[in-house]
């Protein structure tokens, strides 16, 4: 998330122009007959940042972004905190890149990459395959009951208050039970599900947080929210600004949990830290006394160099029970009682049906961003190509340097799918799918779909009201002759 947080940072787009210009403006010569044809795999910010530099090198090329999520943008849409409305914007840049090149680029959202149209009919069809769709599957504690009633991971709970669709959601968490609720993780995942816990509703309530969701969050009776990290302080993930955030969040009495020796250990070695960790536990620090709560105040502790050891379910309803952690200094265990668990500790990689592996069930590279395919060029690009973790320069330089890379392959060969096909890449896989009765949505369908959200939120009072069922209602738009 640091990452991505990172890249929102900018406003409006700018980060697309000004990221791009220093970097090469050479184009290519194709004509529109032989133009290439690239299909990306993922329309989060990683597939964008690829596609506004192919745009960029290539004089004539098309490009068709798959996802298998009912809205484009990825994490700025589904992953982004409801509160956290800077961040949003950055959609803007985006949005711009589609409008100004609308014979060039083609949405495909709705549509499955491992069910709907299989990777290898992809590499048929086009000169290039971009891997850009990250790491979504959520990583595991490995202990018994963790699929327990009211357990989720941090992506779940994300995607339930983001949006997503139900079809993806195979549980609702339920928040009004008891009164205590556990986070584990020390990243910044962590730290948006438990201030979506915590903030009242009154905070919420112009943001684009799903109705659904504000009203469970209404009705919810989670009072004290824990955050449990198995690394110590100088070891954690967090970015100041969203730890800030969240230990000064209004109604909210934070207590990070130091124990005296440690604490003053940390205060000997602030002076060796470099600035940016030095602010952050200088920060933690600050909320190392407990403080005595005022009425009807809330409660979050933050608990560090622990792990968890058990999950107890209720014999009823094998629903979350307690969670039982172990000290990772004094080897103390510790029982907390809580009616809702979020396992927050990151993702792994997802490979799709058909893509090579190595010896390690990961994804077999030529090189640096380059996969063996005998039917096409194949590339991955961010968190498809290595681990779910780095810093935005490096994944947005590698964004960058893929494009660039497979302008250099395709200027190498004489000839393109296109010049030499009847039909181009982009009709031969509208045809499969629509034969195949898929609901894909282009980017027409999500300008009206985008229209409607921002009209159902405004009758709200709030920045919009995003639709969890998109597939269903193009549906019946199409039966009705709504649609083109």
């Amino acid at each position: 998330m640091f990452l991505l947080r990172q890249l929102l940072n900018y406003n409006n787009g700018s980060f697309i122009r000004l990221s791009l210009q220093h970097l090469r403006r050479t184009k290519s010569t194709f004509s529109t007959s032989s133009a290439p044809q690239i299909a990306i795999i993922g329309s989060g910010p990683s597939g964008l940042y690829v596609c506004s530099r192919l745009l960029q090198r290539f004089e004539n090329c098309f490009i068709d972004i798959f996802d298998k999520a009912q809205a484009p943008f990825g994490l700025i849409y589904y992953g982004v905190a409801p509160d956290h409305f800077d961040m949003k914007k950055s959609m803007t840049g985006f949005e711009k890149m589609f409008e100004e090149n609308r014979e060039r680029l083609e949405l495909f959202c709705n549509v499955d990459a491992n069910k709907d149209v299989n990777f290898e009919e992809l590499c048929s069809s086009y000169d290039a395959v971009v891997l850009a769709y990250g790491a979504n599957k959520p990583r595991k504690l490995g202990l018994e009951n963790e699929y327990g009633n009211n357990c989720f991971s941090g992506g779940e709970f994300v995607s339930w208050y983001n949006g997503m669709s139900q079809q993806y959601i195979k549980n609702i968490p339920k928040l009004d039970t008891r009164s205590n609720a556990v986070v584990i993780g020390n990243g910044n995942v962590a730290i948006d599900c438990s201030r979506i816990l915590l903030s009242s509703p009154e905070r919420l309530k112009q943001t684009d947080i799903t109705e659904n969701a504000l009203n469970a969050l209404k009705k919810s009776k989670i009072k004290n929210v824990y955050i449990i990290g198995r690394r110590g302080p100088k070891e954690i993930s967090f970015t100041i600004k969203e730890l800030r955030e969240l230990l000064n969040l209004e109604g909210v009495n934070s207590h990070c949990l130091i124990d005296s020796n440690l604490k003053e250990k940390l205060e000997q070695e602030l002076n060796l830290m470099e600035r940016p960790r030095r602010r952050i536990v200088e920060l933690m620090l600050n909320f190392a006394e407990e403080k005595r709560p005022s009425p009807n105040q809330k409660s979050l502790k933050l608990l560090f160099n622990s792990r968890p050891t058990k999950i107890e379910l209720n014999n009823k309803n094998d629903s979350i029970n307690a969670l039982y952690i172990q000290n990772n200094l004094d080897n103390l265990i510790e029982k907390i009682e809580c009616s809702l668990l979020i396992v927050a500790i990151g993702f792994e990689n997802i490979l799709l049906n058909g893509l090579p592996k190595n010896e390690n069930g990961q994804l077999k590279m030529i090189d640096w961003c380059r996969v063996p395919n005998e039917n096409s060029l194949v590339y991955a690009t961010g968190w498809c190509s290595h681990a779910a973790r780095g810093l935005i320069a490096d994944s947005q330089q590698q964004a960058y340097s893929v494009a660039d890379q497979i302008y250099e392959d395709l200027n190498k060969i004489n000839s393109t799918k296109n010049s030499i096909k009847k039909m181009s890449a982009r009709t031969q896989i509208q045809q499969k799918l629509c034969s195949r009765g898929v609901e894909f949505i282009n980017w027409d369908d999500w300008k009206y779909i985008d229209e409607c959200e921002r009209r159902m939120g405004a009758i709200l009072g709030k920045t919009r009201e995003k639709m969890s069922e998109i597939s269903s209602i193009l549906r019946i738009m199409r039966n009705k002759g709504i649609k083109n």
